[in-house]
């Protein structure tokens, strides 16, 4: 089964109706680009897993498990580390038995999305590159990517989805890198940001600090895809953009604090910020002390 081609469509089920034949309680969901972000907890240590119109992993959470997956004629057993993933791709059905915490989180993600890191990333086409089933999958890289993009400290965050964003770019490139039958595969050279380049994408972000920036404005803005729009503003900077971004909303609103007499409520939605209480966390976790004890103290 290639990335982006699989069982008729009209044999598919959607995330959103797996959801709904497994809880009649939602679970939590973050949206990101192509897909979304789902936890769960307290399900049935038997699921039937219908063939999806999404690929999915699943990070193994709550502890060590033992997983037996049935279907394709075989049947699979794994001792699961936390942690530790399962791949599925778009297409596949399974019956799965738990022995252990059922406990996890699934990313979904479309075959176009993936189909688009194979294009932008590798510079290849997709339609003959298969994603292999894995399970209790060991790799840190995907782990930690899961879960920073899991981290409820981002709930609230102005620029939550422009780090869930580039962390999904990065996972679905160590995806194709680890994960499917391309022979060989490398990212292209990385692009460097020239200096003009640099002070157009510092610029756009000043000059939208009060608005939502997302990853397909700053690569617009750069001319490079999102991958590369990715690592070479780490390079330049030090940063990856959605921690610039923060950065950049904190410093004016020091500015703003220091040198205007405009309410905190004023400058936190000026600075792009959701809310003053969100305002203030982020301030306190980057300073040490809330915006209005930062006022006082000048």
């Amino acid at each position: 089964m290639t990335a982006s081609e699989g069982p008729s469509a009209d044999l598919l089920h959607s995330p959103e109706q797996w959801a709904a034949r497994i809880t009649t309680t939602p679970p939590a969901t973050q949206a990101v680009d192509g897909g979304l972000l789902r936890r769960w907890a307290g399900t049935g240590a038997v699921m039937q897993q219908p063939p999806l119109d999404h690929h999915y992993l699943a990070l193994h959470l709550g502890g060590a498990k033992r997983v037996t997956r049935r279907g394709d004629g075989a049947v699979r057993q794994s001792d699961v580390a936390l942690h530790s993933v399962t791949l599925v791709p778009a297409g596949a059905g399974y019956l799965w038995q738990t022995e252990g915490p059922v406990e996890y989180a699934h990313l979904y993600v479309t075959p176009r999305r993936l189909d688009r890191t194979i294009r932008d990333v590798f510079d290849r086409e997709p339609d003959a590159i298969s994603l292999t089933p894995e399970l209790g999958w060991h790799d840190p890289l995907v782990s930690a990517l899961l879960q920073a993009m899991l981290d409820p400290a981002l709930d609230g965050s102005p620029d939550a989805r422009l780090a869930r964003d580039s962390w999904l770019e990065a996972l679905l490139t160590r995806l194709v890198l680890r994960a499917t039958t391309l022979d060989a595969a490398s990212p292209r050279a990385r692009n460097v940001l020239a200096p003009r380049t640099l002070a157009r994408l510092k610029a756009y972000i000043t000059d939208n600090l009060g608005e939502t920036v997302t990853l397909d404005d700053l690569a617009g803005v750069a001319g490079l895809s999102r991958y590369h729009l990715c690592r070479s503003f780490r390079d330049a900077t030090g940063l990856p953009p959605h921690a610039w971004l923060t950065r950049a909303r904190l410093d004016a609103a020091r500015r703003l604090l220091r040198g205007s007499d405009l309410p905190v409520h004023v400058i936190a939605s000026r600075c792009g910020f959701a809310s003053p209480n969100q305002f203030a966390t982020s301030f306190r976790k980057a300073m040490g002390v809330t915006p209005t004890q930062y006022r006082r103290s000048i």
